[in-house]
């Protein structure tokens, strides 16, 4: 019997080499009971950019999941937009995502409107001046309703990362009645903080019926996250 695979997507803006960079998941402890696969979203890191906001609706980037999980049965999980991908996956292939893993899901449903205006100024911004522009941008923000290192954006075509930014600003999770339905294990990571606020995650808690959160109080408690990861793994049917 095979172990489960675990597709993990990156937040907004990030990328695999920059989660590495910045230190933020160790998954190298999963290898004996998952086999992990991480993949740069279409106009992150290496993948292929495209320009059209539409193309980064996070509906729409569900596919690049799908793609990077192949065939047969997988555990869905990532964070903040990645997150919002994983939950996307699930209503779309049901029968194939076995469990999920939503870590800092993003503000959602009432409280979208303000991260969604956020995101439409910050790309307004990277039209007129690129890099800078969102630079500028940031350091405005009294809480930012993205934590990244710059340096690595300076690679991205400043077309692209304004598709992004809009693509985010036009998107939200799935209905709560939509979320209502899906029944499968699911492990919800959030950390407890002004620009993290737990809201969407005790409320995906109340809709996602087999759900376990877990509300860290600081970046130590994060830590803890790929264990909890594992423990969920460990316990979930093994496939061939």
């Amino acid at each position: 019997m095979g172990r489960p695979t675990f597709v993990w997507a990156h937040g907004l803006l990030s990328s695999v080499a920059h989660e590495d960079q910045a230190g933020l998941f160790d998954w190298s402890g999963l290898d004996d009971v998952a086999r992990v696969v991480r993949y740069d979203t279409r106009g992150h890191g290496t993948a292929d950019a495209l320009y059209e906001e539409r193309a980064y609706r996070w509906s729409a980037m569900v596919d690049d999941m799908l793609w990077a999980a192949g065939d047969g049965p997988f555990v869905a999980g990532g964070v903040g937009m990645g997150a919002a991908v994983a939950i996307y996956a699930a209503i779309r292939a049901p029968r194939r995502v076995q469990a999920l893993v939503l870590a800092l899901p993003p503000p959602a449903w009432e409280t979208r409107t303000s991260a969604a205006d956020a995101f439409r100024s910050a790309a307004c911004e990277v039209e007129g001046a690129g890099i800078s522009g969102y630079e500028r941008w940031l350091r405005a923000q009294v809480r930012p309703p993205v934590r990244v290192a710059v340096h690595h954006l300076r690679r991205m075509e400043h077309r692209v990362m304004a598709a992004i930014l809009r693509g985010a600003a036009r998107s939200d999770l799935p209905s709560r009645n939509e979320v209502g339905g899906v029944v499968m294990p699911a492990l919800i990571l959030a950390c407890d903080g002004p620009e993290r606020p737990v809201a969407t995650a005790e409320a995906l808690t109340e809709l996602l019926v087999l759900s376990e959160l877990h509300v860290a109080h600081d970046l130590a408690g994060t830590g803890e996250w790929p264990t909890l990861v594992r423990d969920l793994l460990s316990e979930l049917p093994q496939w061939e």
